[in-house]
């Protein structure tokens, strides 16, 4: 099984250009780690990316493997290697099933993983007095005036 894990590692990171695919991978990384408790693969993959200049993709994956093992540690060996602390992890087994269901959906790690894997997905309610007072601000310094935006407002 090693050389397999190893080689969904390097479709991993090959894949980290395509969103959907690289989570299709990062799934099957989380759920060998989820079984052997050796966290060595993933390690590798996030200095991987860290190392091809990719910092978004190398925070999901910290983000995303420290909600489901909650207590894991990202630690420097002595080599100067990263690797993943799992010796006071504990499972959550709801978000390891929120990154399964979100990887049957194609969902980019690009996009909305990590939230969708810490449970984040709830869409707040519009408060539209703030949101116009934070719009006037925006278009003000745009050069747009208060006036002129709600004769556009009244116009469309």
């Amino acid at each position: 099984m090693t050389n397999d894990i190893k080689t969904i590692e390097n479709k991993f990171v090959t894949a980290m250009g395509s969103g959907v695919a690289a989570t299709g991978h990062l799934v099957v990384l989380v759920q060998e780690l989820a079984t052997s408790g050796s966290g060595g693969t993933v390690a590798s993959a996030i200095a991987r990316l860290g190392k091809k200049g990719d910092a978004q993709g190398a925070r999901a994956v910290r983000s995303i493997v420290g909600t489901i093992f909650v207590g894991s540690k990202l630690v420097k060996a002595k080599d100067g290697k990263i690797q993943l602390s799992m010796k006071e992890a504990k499972l959550d087994q709801a978000a390891l099933e929120r990154l399964v269901k979100a990887g049957r959906e194609n969902l980019s790690i690009r996009d909305t993983l990590v939230k969708r894997v810490k449970g984040d997905t709830e869409k707040k309610e519009l408060d539209l007095p703030d949101y116009a007072a934070n719009l006037v601000k925006r278009m003000e310094k745009g050069g747009v005036t208060k006036a002129a935006l709600i004769a556009a407002i009244q116009a469309a």
